[in-house]
């Protein structure tokens, strides 16, 4: 007989998953700001050589753009994820996590948006890394 249950191992595997996206949210938003930072500073020196530096302003605010949009995919996961868990923390409704992400990548797949669909589909893999949930 095994030492810890399935059930439990799927509990401590998605925590520490779930612990592991809410610790990249916090290190890109330390990443946006330096983004939103050298977009500003393109900004500036864009205007100040009247207007003589296009690329490198439109190639910062594609940067920041970029990375807004990998931030705000991790905060849709977990806020997904959060309505999940219960007052302990444990994650209920298994099977409904699976369904809820595959509808997201399906939405974010119809809307051509592939980078999201990317990101999405990471951490559905690292969820289903060891165990089968369904």
């Amino acid at each position: 007989m095994p030492l810890i249950s399935k059930h439990k191992e799927v509990q401590l595997h998605l925590t520490s998953m779930y612990d592991s996206l809410q610790d990249r949210i916090e290190h890109m938003k330390k990443e946006l700001q330096t983004h939103r930072f050298d977009y500003e500073q393109a900004c500036h020196r864009h205007i100040e050589s009247g207007f003589q530096f296009e690329q490198a302003w439109l190639r910062a605010d594609r940067n920041y753009q970029n990375k807004f949009r990998e931030f705000e995919t991790h905060c849709i996961l977990s806020d997904m994820l959060s309505e999940y868990r219960d007052e302990e923390g444990n994650f209920i409704h298994l099977s409904e996590i699976t369904l809820t992400l595959d509808s997201l990548l399906l939405s974010f797949i119809q809307q051509e948006a592939y980078e999201v669909c990317a990101i999405i589909k990471m951490w559905k893999d690292h969820i289903y890394a060891k165990y089968q949930l369904v």
